[in-house]
């Protein structure tokens, strides 16, 4: 065993034992300290930290024994020996009592006090590593319950949103960050689906092509980084960004098989409250989440999209005939209850069987998915835009009036008027147009009442020219 760095302190009042005992450990390569009284060596204690400490029981001020006892509460992990001049039974038992080591008696024998202190010091040492092992035994331990608790919440979430805020909260709460993001691919750009710690500006405008800034590697090359000092860093140094208060950041990549779908990125670490970085270990913890979370994210996604299949027209994108009859009758019932106004839009493309006779159905294909984008696009959120049924449409608006309703039915013509329809590689572009009908709710009105009063509305407006909407 390496003797230096090992620090002893020896404590007894007679100079001579003292003085050689301290010329000897000193050439052994140990570093010694010494005191001459009992309060002499417990005032040294607290303020140097000791690994073993040779105590005599007989000192002029204090017993030995109470120095003993008294080092063992500034330091509990230390190895004490005890020596005497006057042994008798009863103090080898208050020894073995207070925890020393050993108890040797003078003379003794250099040779034999050697052998001990490196036994025990050896002894102290494995003592301590067993100590540290069974707090990282202990620690993992908390780890893994951790991750598999996680697991088993992340895989009965079948909501994308709600399951990526649950993981940044988790990942927030355990690892003790302040700023995290989570970011998936979505038509080849990493957006941000949950975050805690960023502004909503930059959640709602980050968007970030593979390759780009840190996410954007990591998502291209499928690894983790990790980043203690973002400014001086030799492959990703750059000046720190304001929303972060410390320079460290961790990202690693949301792999599921070969494909990777996203990203998570955190940032302002913290122990005990203090800001502080990331380390390896912080990574290989975050590893195993990640795969987890990668797992669940999938099965989500994978259930969104067999529920959006229930209820969306696998054409258009739209929402299909089935759910328009159910949500209709939702908000048919919730005006009739709360008063609100509700209006409906019915749409038909004009001559749309010329076209598809002169030009081939997968042409015509592309038409209605066209349309149904340009509807797509001319609506709110909250609107509900439909295929009807072959090349007829239709929009729910919750919360308006015929005059808004109007309005948004005038902005759909328009531009599906304006726009140009591609005929074939050779063929000329042409120009299609839509005809529509709009209603708004009256009271007592049915939801079959409803669509009847809309439909009759476009097929006024087929009459009378088509290209328009009426009411």
């Amino acid at each position: 065993m390496d003797n230096s760095g090992k620090h002893i302190l020896l404590v007894d009042d007679e100079p001579v034992i003292r003085e050689t005992l301290c010329s000897i450990l000193k050439d052994e390569g140990y570093l010694v300290s010494t005191a001459e009284t009992g309060r002499e060596a417990v005032r040294l204690s607290l303020q140097k930290g000791f690994d073993l400490a040779i105590i005599d029981l007989k000192l002029p001020d204090i017993e030995g024994m109470q120095v003993l006892r008294e080092l063992k509460e500034n330091s509990p992990s230390l190895c004490a020996v005890l020596i005497t001049a006057y042994p008798t039974t009863e103090s080898a038992i208050r020894a073995i009592q207070e925890e020393a080591y050993e108890y040797i008696t003078k003379p003794f024998d250099i040779n034999h006090v050697k052998l001990v202190i490196r036994r025990g010091l050896e002894e102290k040492q494995l003592e301590n590593e067993n100590r540290r092992l069974l707090v990282n035994l202990q620690s993992e331990k908390e780890k893994l319950e951790t991750i598999l608790h996680m697991g088993h919440v992340m895989s009965s979430i079948l909501n994308l949103e709600e399951l990526a805020r649950f993981i940044v909260d988790r990942i927030c709460e355990v690892l003790k960050v302040r700023v995290c993001s989570l970011m998936l691919l979505e038509e080849g750009e990493l957006v941000i689906k949950a975050a805690i710690g960023l502004n909503e500006l930059i959640v709602r405008n980050t968007h970030i092509k593979p390759g780009q800034s840190i996410s954007g590697w990591v998502v291209e090359h499928g690894e983790a980084v990790l980043v203690q000092d973002i400014e001086s860093d030799v492959y990703f140094g750059r000046t720190n960004l304001p929303q972060y208060e410390t320079k460290s950041l961790l990202c690693l990549p949301l792999k599921s098989k070969s494909s990777v779908l996203g990203v998570i990125n955190l940032a302002d670490k913290t122990v005990a409250g203090k800001l502080s970085v990331f380390d390896d270990q912080d990574r290989q913890f975050l590893s195993i989440i990640c795969t987890y979370a990668a797992i669940a994210i999938e099965n989500a996604r994978l259930y969104g999209e067999i529920t959006s299949l229930a209820v969306t027209d696998g054409l258009t994108g739209l929402f299909n005939h089935r759910y328009f009859q159910t949500r209709l009758a939702e908000e048919v019932d919730r005006v009739q209850r709360y008063r609100h106004p509700l209006s409906l839009i019915m749409l038909d493309i004009d001559s749309f069987k010329k076209f598809n006779d002169t030009y081939g159905h997968p042409l015509g294909d592309k038409v209605l998915k066209t349309i149904a984008r340009l509807i797509k696009k001319n609506v709110r959120k909250v609107d509900v835009p439909c295929r009807y049924g072959g090349e007829e449409f239709s929009v729910i608006l919750p919360e308006t009036g015929i005059k808004e309703c109007l309005l948004v039915a005038e902005k759909i013509r328009r531009s599906v008027e304006e726009m140009e329809f591609e005929t074939g590689k050779n063929g000329p572009k042409v120009r299609m147009t839509i005809s529509g009908g709009a209603t708004e709710f009256q009271e007592g009105v049915s939801k079959a009442e409803l669509v009847q009063a809309a439909d009759d509305a476009l097929y006024r407006a087929k009459s009378k020219g088509k290209n328009r909407i009426l009411t």
